[in-house]
Formats: C-alpha cells, structure tokens, sequence
C-alpha cells in the first residue's frame, strides 16, 4: 500500500502488445497532437531527455479548461493525503514560474493528529491539481498523520467536505460546505486486496472480526459520502495486476485490483500513457517529448522508469510498472456496471478501474518535495487529481448555467451512471491498445526485449533454465486494453469539454416530451429551503435543489414562505433532473 509515484531511472527497452478479449463499442481510440510548453523555462531535460509535462498541457488534452457561461456555484475539492504533507509555497511557486495561476488551499488535519512530514505523493497530487480548477473552488488537503488509515482519512475528507462528526449515516448534502456545487474528493492511496488483511495487523487489527468490521467501516464511510453527493476519486494502483513483492505488492500469481478503489461508492482511476500510431506494443523508457507529434492513449506500462515493484523486498526494485485493474473479491459488482459484465461473465465482482487518465510517460513535472528544484513523476495518483479537476470544471459549467452537477447519490447525475451510459460514451477516448501484465516473457524475449535473461537470473526471478521462480509463466499474467470496456483503463479516458456539453443539452427539456414541471411546498418552521425530502424526487431525479420562492400561498392560503424548484425531463438520461 501507499502512493503512487516513481521518479527517473536510466535505460532502454521495449514493450509488446498483448490482447485480451474485451466489450465491443462504437468507439475508437484518438489521436492528438502533443501540445507545446506553455513556457519554455519547464522543458526540462533529464538524463539527456525531455520528460515531465505541467498540469495545464495534460489538461489540454483532455478537453480543459471547460468554457462556462457565468459564475459557477462553489464548490469545494479535497485532496486526501495519508502521512504526508505539501509545502504550498514550493508548489505554488513552481506552477508560477511555469506560467500558471494556481489556486491557494486550506490544510484540514485530522484532529489531535501533528501536521506529518512534506513527501512526494502529496506534492503530486497538488501540483496536478491547483492550476485546473475552475472559479469558485474551494481546494483542501485532508491530511491524517498514520499512513495505512484509510478509515480516518476518508472520516476527515468528509469533515474537509463540510459534513458534520464522525457517524457517515447523518451526513447529508445540506451540510456541505458548498451544497449547490457539491464536493469532490480524490485519493491516491490503496492497496492489493489480498494483502489488506495483513496491512491491518499493522494497524493493530489481527482478528479476522477486527479486520471485517474495519473494512465494513470504510464502506459505510464511502457511502455516507455517496448519499450526501460527494463524488470520492481513488487511484486503481501502480504494481499491474499483481505480483510484486513484499506484501503490500500484492500475492504472487493472482490478478488482483487495489481497495478501496473497488468500492461501488469510489471512481476507480487507472492510468495510460502516450505513445504514436504507429506503436506495435514496444517500450517505452525515458523517450524525450516531442511538441507537435501526434500521439494517442494506450495502456500505461513502462520500464526502467522507477517502480513501486520489489522483487525482493527492499533489496531489488522490479524494473517494471503499470496500471492495475482487476475483478474485486471485496465488492459485489454494482448495478451501474450490467452493461460491460461480459468483461467477466463467469464473475460478479465489481471491476476496476472506471476511467483512466495519463499516470505514465511522457510523466508529470513537479518540484522536488524538499524544495530542492524539479523531478518527474508518474503514476495513477496523478491520474486521479487529474480526473478530480476535469469533473470540478464540467460542474462548473453546469452549476453556471443553472443545471444540475454530476454526484455521487445514485440519481440520473450520479458520475457512474453517467459514465456507464451509451448516451455519453462519445465523451470517452477509448483505449484499444496495450497489457499491464509485468512479467510476460515479452520483456526478455523476441525482437524487442526490455532486459535480459542474466540480469533476471542474476536477481533470482528466473533460474537457470530461463523459467521464472515461484511462479510458471503461465500464471504471471495482466490484462490487456480492448475495444470498449476492460480492465486496464475502463471505458478510457475523457473529453471534459464533450461530457460538459453533452451533459448540457441532457438537461434540457426534450423536444415533445413532458413539458417542465414546477414543485413547491410549504417551508418548514426553520424557514430553510434546504430540505432532504425525498417524496417529490420522480422518475430518478436527486433531492435538494429548492430554493425560497417569491409565492407566499402557505397556511392554506393565509401566507408564508414556500420553497420550490423545477425538474425537467432528459431524454438522453431517460430521468427527470433538478433544474438548478
């Protein structure tokens, strides 16, 4: 368990492609062109090449900014961050000197908890993510000194939200601190399934009942999250499908995805990289960008760039890395996923990741946590801040236009089903190409091999046949990208722009259809028309968005304060919405 991140290492190699089967779709993978450094003073060199891009070039490419048409509703994002801490000035003066414009933040630390020492993970997290909000944002950082406690850690992400205590089943989105807009939290911290159990004994949990109630804790956590809207972010991982070593690399020989990332009330966010058309599954080490060329998403997998991977544990650093997905033995698959369980029809496990975001080359430029000038960086923990920022601006336009923003509550704006919706898939670049499995004899053998036979034999992991130790070659093994959904990158990678403007026109009214529909009620005795009512929420549509009304009709018609509001029909969503 623990970030996601990597940093430079030296070497040439090769990747190649492998396939699995996949969901078929009506969608392809894209094309871009590499944007150009917004200034030139950051087209750093490292090793002889060009690596590590700021956040506003990612950005570009997936369809940020987002235009809005006026003042957006606040709303507040909160970065999660476990043992860590960031030093603001270091990155703001970074991203200044880059030519950008980032937000300030406030730092919520747990209760009692003294502020943990500055690492690479949390200043990741907010280099990527305070030059791409949009107005009207709040930024936070959640920050709990333990650094396995993900109980706490969400606890105050949702008090950083503004909901009330420590109980998730009375939080309610009229606590938010930013109702209208809502709260957006992401989390770059998670850790293989089948070692959990062991992570906890760590944390002092060595019952098998401890253990059960701690991970039903963190579910309840995420839930009370979800019913009060906030949309949680977590990173599916860096370490492929399983394999690596010590225990908090996962279990050999088992595909396995990270938790809490396969939570239904998570977004699961897994990572790509870049590399041309012409790719044919060759790897890709420490490659100088190129502004200008055209290039397209595939399955993040890279050599010799760092790794988070031990063959043997804290003695040999696995050379490879790369995003993990995988089918959850935690969490039974949610309903919002029917439409791609043929993935794994013989399984009902919930699947991950849901989306995926660049976590690989050409990498993230950051300044060095101590303040002593720039690295890169990679991972899906860049992936996920990534995604955190581009739904902050899709709300953004919506909440400017008066319209509904995209949740977490289960209702016609919940973000899974909205992503999972075939109405809305022209807003995702699928990822067709590319495998996460580490450990295919693709990276030793054929005409482009990364690494050599004597160099793994001499770490122990093949023998002196060739053949890998512990493991047949058989069962070392990943997942590939295909055409729809799979388990590497989910359903791909999104445009901002397209999903706020599809988003957009699914709520306006539809042609022909039901006109508007104005509801109103009396106020309570409180006055306040933030009301969790839920007997008005037709066909689908979320509770909240009703606001004082002019009409003074209440007390049977003696006068008083009425609240109101409007819902609409989606034709696209095939729900009523809440006109906001």
């Amino acid at each position: 368990m623990g970030p996601r991140r990597t940093w430079l290492a030296a070497a040439p190699g090769a990747l190649l492609l492998a396939t699995l089967g996949a969901i078929p779709a009506a969608r392809a993978a894209d094309t871009f062109t590499a944007p150009a450094y917004t200034d030139s003073d950051c087209q750093v060199s490292f090793g002889g090449s060009v690596l590590g891009l700021t956040p506003d070039m990612i950005g570009s490419v997936v369809g940020m900014p987002v235009s809005v048409s006026a003042t957006p509703a606040p709303q507040t994002v909160v970065v999660v961050s476990l043992g860590q801490s960031v030093d603001q000035a270091d990155v703001r003066s970074f991203l200044q000197f880059c030519g950008l414009n980032p937000v300030t933040w406030t730092d919520v630390l747990n209760p009692g908890d003294p502020a943990p020492a500055l690492g690479s993970e949390a200043t990741l997290d907010l280099t990527v993510i305070a030059a791409l909000l949009p107005a009207n944002t709040t930024l936070k950082t959640a920050t709990i000194a333990d650094g396995l406690d993900f109980l706490s850690a969400l606890v105050n992400a949702g008090n950083a939200c503004g909901l009330d205590g420590s109980d998730p089943t009375q939080w309610r989105r009229s606590q938010l601190d930013t109702p209208t807009g809502g709260c957006i939290a992401t989390m770059s911290y998670a850790i293989f399934e089948q070692s959990l159990r062991y992570m906890l004994t760590l944390e002092g949990l060595t019952t098998t009942a401890q253990q059960d109630e701690y991970i039903a804790d963190v579910e309840i956590v995420l839930a009370g999250l979800a019913s009060s809207g906030v949309i949680t972010l977590i990173s599916s991982g860096d370490e492929g499908s399983g394999g690596c070593q010590p225990w908090t690399r996962g279990v050999r020989d088992v595909m396995a995805p990270q938790w809490p990332s396969t939570s239904a009330n998570a977004l699961s966010v897994g990572g790509t990289m870049w590399a041309p058309p012409t790719w044919n599954g060759a790897a890709i080490t420490p490659t100088s960008y190129v502004p200008g060329a055209t290039l397209m998403p595939v399955t993040w997998r890279n050599w010799n760039m760092g790794s988070d991977c031990d063959w043997v544990a804290g003695v040999t650093e696995w050379p490879g890395i790369g995003t993990t997905g995988g089918i959850s033995a935690f969490a039974t698959r949610p309903d919002y996923q029917d439409s791609v369980a043929g993935i794994a029809p013989s399984s009902t496990g919930r699947l991950s990741p849901d989306l995926a975001a660049l976590a690989g080359w050409p990498t993230w430029l950051v300044p060095i946590y101590t303040g002593a000038g720039v690295t890169y960086s990679m991972g899906t923990s860049a992936a996920a801040p990534l995604i955190a920022a581009g739904l902050a601006q899709v709300n953004a336009a919506l909440t400017s236009r008066g319209l509904a923003p995209l949740d977490n509550s289960g209702g016609a704006m919940d973000v899974h089903e909205v992503i999972y919706s075939p109405a809305f898939a022209s807003a995702f670049n699928d990822v067709t190409q590319g495998t996460n499995n580490l450990w295919s004899s693709d990276l030793w053998t054929g005409p482009t091999p990364v690494t050599t036979v004597s160099y793994l034999q001499g770490i122990g992991f093949l023998d002196g046949s060739a053949n890998p130790t512990a493991n047949g070659s058989g069962t070392m093994t990943g997942y590939s990208a295909g055409v729809g959904y799979d388990l590497t990158t989910g359903m791909g990678v999104p445009n901002f722009s397209t999903l706020a403007q599809l988003l957009i026109d699914a709520q306006r009214p539809a042609p022909g259809g039901p006109p508007p529909v104005l509801q109103q009620l009396p106020a309570p005795d409180s006055g306040s028309c933030d009301l969790t009512i839920t007997t008005y929420d037709w066909g689908g549509s979320s509770s909240g968005g009703w606001t004082k009304s002019w009409a003074q009709w209440a007390n049977d018609g003696t006068g008083g304060a009425v609240c109101t509001r409007t819902l609409v029909y989606s034709s696209a969503l095939r729900h009523w919405i809440v006109q906001r």
